[in-house]
Parts: C-alpha cells; structure tokens; sequence
C-alpha cells in the first residue's frame, strides 16, 4: 500500500470520528493533530462533509459487491447442480486434459 493510500485511510478513518473533548467539544483529529470543529473554517467543513459522503457510499459499494459475490458463488453452485442433475458429463477441461471417447474417435478419423 503507498502512503499516499495509508495517509488517505488515517484521514478518512480520523477525520470521520469528530469526537468531544472533556468540555463537551466537538473535536476533529486529522494527521494525529485534534483540532476544535467550531474553528474550522468553512470550506474545511464542506470539504469534511464532502469526505463524509464520499466514506458512507465507498462502504455502500463494498457492502454490494459483497452481496454480488455471494450472489454469484449461488449462482454457481445451482448451475453446478443443475447441470449434474441434468446427467451432461464434461467433454474437456479448462485445460483439454480430459476430452470423452467420442471427440476423441471424431479427431482421430
């Protein structure tokens, strides 16, 4: 991972938990430095907001690719089963290792 990735992941793991300080002050902690959310200026908060949405719909994407491949892992193991349920045999392997007597006799002639 390039620091570039690692500084992006401690800013968005950090600046995404604005915590209180002992007076009940909002705070944010951004490159191990806290600083108080009130004295951020307004562009900084926009941005922040920005950085929020950006991590809530990242984790969005992530949560649906994960039903995605747990759909298709379904998927497959169903077509697997209707295939075998079906009686079809393979006629080769992915690496035309195994190829049935039939499309042998057919190549040989």
């Amino acid at each position: 991972m390039s620091d570039h990735e690692n500084a992006s992941e401690m800013v968005q793991a950090e600046a995404l938990n604005p915590t209180s300080a002992d007076g009940g002050q909002q705070t944010l902690t951004l490159d191990g430095r806290v600083y108080p959310m009130e004295a951020l200026p307004a562009d900084a908060v926009v941005v922040l907001n920005d950085l929020i949405r950006c991590e809530n719909e990242l984790n969005e994407h992530r949560f649906r690719l994960r039903q995605l491949a747990s759909a298709q892992q379904s998927m497959t193991v169903t077509l697997t089963q209707l295939i075998t349920a079906a009686g079809l045999e393979p006629i080769a392997t992915v690496d035309g290792a195994q190829v049935d007597a039939a499309q042998s006799e057919d190549e040989a002639a």
